[in-house]
């Protein structure tokens, strides 16, 4: 049987899949706006992408932004995330390591995302790390191009959770519905047959928009939507997300 997370007050894998809306400001002034906006907007956690900011390798100033957003959110889950998949962030593994390692030590944040090709190494001990810092760790993996076999994408959520992972997740991209389809069969799979905790899947894209608000039927426990910018090709608005899941869960109830 799958087991919830509680992070702080939100229970990740139970009823309804949690929102989570993506920070992507560029400036100190930007992330804050954008941390109440989703405060206000009713989101149940927010992820701080922090490879967008333009001072990401001063590691004060991104402390020091944390405990502010701290403060906007009182008590609404912060998922930290240093993303290279797809992106245009030319770093290091070394410098990736870092920047997590020290966010981590500092406790600042409630999950962090870890990236499943930096390398297993990389993997285990960032998830080691959290884990004594009572932090959530979620590994990750972003196919921006194409959406492998459906084995794959088991093995894959699979050894995520080999390597330390409270809560695997998966992003692919979609050619063709048969591939949305691909994606929502793995989740089903792995949620009933391989899980012991939440999940987190998706289909990228304006086709694979039905697999963000499914995940209470398929077993995907988290789904994502903005308030200012998307963060993902396909991501919608956070109020239109909310509206479907709500169909979905009332459909499910009755």
């Amino acid at each position: 049987m799958r087991k919830s997370i509680i992070i702080r007050e939100m229970e990740l894998g139970a009823g309804k899949p949690k929102t989570c809306v993506p920070i992507t400001g560029k400036t100190e002034m930007e992330i804050l706006k954008e941390a109440m906006l989703a405060k206000e907007g009713g989101a149940d956690l927010v992820e701080w992408r922090v490879d967008h900011f333009v001072e990401v390798r001063n590691f004060n100033t991104v402390i020091r932004i944390a405990k502010s957003m701290r403060e906007i959110l009182e008590n609404l889950p912060i998922l930290f995330t240093f993303r290279t998949e797809g992106c245009d962030n030319a770093v290091t593994q070394e410098e990736y390591t870092a920047i997590n390692e020290y966010v981590i030590r500092k406790e600042v944040v409630d999950m962090i995302d870890i990236e499943l090709f930096m390398g297993d190494e990389v993997c285990q001990n960032l998830s080691r790390l959290a884990h004594k810092h009572n932090c959530v760790v979620v590994i990750s993996n972003h196919d921006f191009d194409r959406t492998p076999n459906e084995q794959v994408i088991v093995e894959r959520l699979c050894r995520m959770r080999e390597l330390g992972a409270d809560v695997p997740k998966i992003a692919v991209m979609p050619h063709n519905a048969e591939d949305v389809l691909t994606l929502l069969s793995a989740t089903n799979q792995y949620a009933n047959v391989h899980a012991d905790g939440p999940l987190i899947t998706m289909s990228m894209n304006d086709l694979g928009k039905i697999s963000r608000v499914s995940g209470e039927i398929f077993g995907s426990a988290l789904t994502f939507g903005s308030t200012v910018r998307s963060s993902a090709p396909g991501q919608m608005h956070l109020k239109d997300v909310e509206i479907m899941l709500d169909i979905l869960h009332t459909r499910r109830e009755r």
